[in-house]
């Protein structure tokens, strides 16, 4: 359970409260189905226990306990959400994806794993995994001085996929700076080889705050 794992580095994110980044809202995705929602917030909801602030957690809860029209808890839940992406990711009819900057602001702590979240939009219906590469990330095979972050889609279990195929989710990205100080980097979502869109639209470069440990 991903809750296990987050300890005091989702403490430090609940704390830092992502409302006030100056980043623009992410679109919100409309004819979301209320069924297949409600019961992916119920099992994404264990997960956010403290990644997000009590009071949203709470309106979570309460929100998937009462009878709300499809379209009203869909708005609802993206708007408590949506304050804690990264990023927004766009999978359209042929499967290209797009990503752009999403509200929360960028902060890391030096050494320390931070969980957050990506909203996916995936008018595609895909299944795969979502993946998310970048020249400044550290890999297995990347290691050189200019990879300061590492950067992954959290999976609970290491084979099962990441999208449900619904046309709105939200993924768990982990996050884990190497270097201390402002530092950008870009990051590359796909869903499988060919798939990210013209012009390098599935790039979104961010640029991180990353505090020594106290």
């Amino acid at each position: 359970m991903i809750v296990r794992m987050l300890g005091v580095a989702l403490v430090w994110l609940a704390a830092a409260a992502p409302f006030a980044s100056g980043q623009s809202p992410l679109p919100l995705v409309e004819d979301v189905d209320l069924e297949p929602l409600r019961k992916y917030c119920e099992k994404l909801r264990p997960s956010l226990i403290e990644m997000i602030r009590p009071d949203d957690y709470t309106e979570l809860t309460r929100l998937s306990s009462i009878k709300t029209p499809a379209a009203d808890f869909s708005e609802k839940v993206q708007k408590i959400l949506d304050p804690y992406c990264l990023a927004g990711i766009s999978i359209n009819p042929e499967s290209r994806v797009k990503a752009a900057r999403g509200p929360w602001e960028a902060g890391l702590v030096r050494g320390r794993e931070t969980f957050i979240l990506a909203k996916v939009q995936n008018d595609a219906g895909v299944t795969h995994g979502l993946k998310v590469a970048g020249e400044q990330l550290r890999t297995a095979t990347g290691t050189g001085k200019d990879r300061w972050l590492e950067a992954t889609v959290y999976k609970a279990k290491p084979a099962e996929n990441t999208l449900t195929g619904q046309r709105l989710e939200y993924v768990v990205l982990r996050l884990k700076a190497l270097e201390a100080g402002k530092r950008e980097a870009t990051l590359k979502f796909d869903v499988g080889q060919g798939t990210q869109d013209l012009g390098f639209r599935a790039e979104v470069p961010i640029l991180f705050t990353v505090k020594e440990p106290k």
